[in-house]
Formats: structure tokens, sequence, C-alpha cells
């Protein structure tokens, strides 16, 4: 298994995300499983593949970059939820670590 319960348990406290230890020994079984796809998808022979640029074939195409007008101070304040501040024009989020 290339991945352990104790990785697991590691991968879940870094994105801040609650597994029972009961859970982390079959989410790693998983994860290794799709590690396990992926290493295999590495011994395919790719030599005469050109490489993609889009993954659903064709060229995308960027649209001009036109300014347009923008949402009225109210709307923006509004949507935000109390977020925006009409003063400075700024959006203020709550910190996230303290």
């Amino acid at each position: 298994m290339l991945i352990d319960a104790k990785e697991t348990q590691a991968l879940a406290d870094m994105l801040r995300i609650n597994i029972a230890p009961d859970d982390a020994a079959r989410l790693a079984e998983d994860m290794s499983s799709v590690l396990d796809y992926v290493r295999l998808l590495d011994e395919v022979d790719v030599s005469g593949v050109d490489p993609m640029e889009v993954g659903i074939g064709g060229y995308a195409e960027l649209r001009e970059d036109v300014p347009g007008e923008s949402l009225p101070v109210e709307a923006l304040e509004a949507m935000s939820g109390g977020a925006f501040d009409s003063q400075t024009e700024m959006f203020v989020t709550k910190p996230i670590f303290s």
C-alpha cells in the first residue's frame, strides 16, 4: 500500500477535515488504489502522441478583454452579505487564522 492510515490522518489534518480513525485505513486503501492507477497510466507509451492544450480537443480561443460596466455599489453590498466596504470599495473578509 502506497499510503497508510497515519499518512491519511496527517493529510486530513493538513486539509483541516475530520476523519474517524476507523475511516483512515479505508481511505488509505482508496487513495492507494488511485495512485496505483496513475502509476499504471505512467507505463503507457505516448511517444507518438502530441501534447494537448485543451482536454476536449480543439483550440481554446480567448475572447477580447473589453472592460464592461461595473455593478452599482448597492448591488455589491447586497450580494456580499456585509463583506463589501463601500468606503474603500473593497471586500473585507473574516481572518482565517488568528
